[in-house]
């Protein structure tokens, strides 16, 4: 049963815990720093479906899990998820939410995504999409979520549509790869269309930031 208080929406977090029948997602942490390194360093087939182009510096990589990801979610400017399935292991990917940093568009939402190798074909990322959806659209207030996937990427596709997700539009030699221009779809789901289709997680816990008494604003 979903347990999402009043009075939660557009704020920061210290915890998000949204569980699924698969997985869970919880918030990454500098205990998801060697697993993940090790899924998506220098990892081909993961890194020619992102937007970027892999971690490169693991300090850089560690400061972001164990500091940046978790000050962004505090400041309740962006959400990064780790992907635990329930019958372990305790990482194998992460979603995204991200949001827009200007004004005009501050109820929608972005996500990204990538799942290792070895937890590809099990219904992971389908359902992570499903239940970051839900958070964005209960939580955030969202009134539209989009994912960009290459034209290629049928999977991740695949993934979106079943959550829902409609084309609207190709952006023609978006993002550069390993020396060759590639496509890109640009994929979004409207809240109206999310609530006649989404399905509820099976429980989310939420802790809500409160910045201290006299905190700098």
């Amino acid at each position: 049963m979903s347990d999402v208080p009043e009075m939660v929406h557009n704020q920061g977090f210290d915890n998000i815990e949204i569980v699924g029948q698969k997985i869970k997602l919880r918030p990454l942490s500098a205990a998801d720093v060697d697993p993940a390194w090790k899924l998506v360093y220098n990892c081909r087939d993961i890194v020619k479906w992102l937007l970027w182009d892999g971690p490169t510096d693991k300090a850089a990589f560690t400061r972001r899990y164990a500091e940046e990801f978790p000050a962004e979610m505090q400041a309740g400017i962006g959400y990064r998820f780790a992907i635990e399935p329930l019958e372990g292991p305790n990482f194998t990917g992460n979603i995204s939410v991200r949001l827009p940093q200007y004004a005009n568009s501050a109820n929608s939402a972005d996500i990204g995504y990538w799942l290792g190798v070895p937890y590809w074909n099990r219904g992971y990322i389908t359902e992570a999409i499903g239940l970051a959806c839900y958070f964005a659209f209960t939580c955030l207030d969202a009134v539209r979520v989009s994912s960009t996937v290459f034209a290629d990427n049928f999977a991740s596709r695949r993934a979106l549509e079943k959550n829902g997700f409609t084309i609207d539009g190709r952006l023609r030699r978006d993002v550069c790869k390993f020396g060759e221009w590639q496509d890109t779809l640009f994929m979004t789901l409207l809240s109206e269309e999310w609530r006649e289709t989404h399905i509820e997680p099976v429980s989310v816990k939420l802790i809500p930031h409160v910045e201290p008494p006299g905190a700098a604003t």
